[in-house]
């Protein structure tokens, strides 16, 4: 998009790093006292079960921000993705 400016970072993933990537919508989620969900309380989320499978993640932050909103009638989606690097497949698990 024109006139917008993109950062851009490099990471080190080791085996079992996860990346978490969202949208504005997750901590701008607005409950009915006009509060923000806010980025803290979306990584104190994340950091509540370092251990969660990816699917995991998603339904964790998913189910925050609902607690959180409860029925406050929301302006923005909600998008996330989350990846878990597994490293390198071993020699037998490539020949399946």
């Amino acid at each position: 998009m024109d006139g917008v400016r993109y950062k851009e970072y490099e990471l080190q993933l080791e085996p079992g790093s996860k990346l978490f990537v969202y949208t504005d919508g997750v901590p701008e989620a607005t409950n009915a006292e006009n509060q923000l969900f806010g980025t803290q309380r979306m990584i104190d989320t994340l950091n509540q079960d370092r251990s969660a499978v990816p699917e995991q993640v998603l339904k964790n932050v998913r189910e925050a921000v609902d607690g959180f909103v409860k029925d406050a009638e929301q302006f923005d989606d909600l998008t996330m993705l989350c990846m878990e690097y597994r490293g390198e497949e071993a020699e037998d698990e490539k020949e399946l």
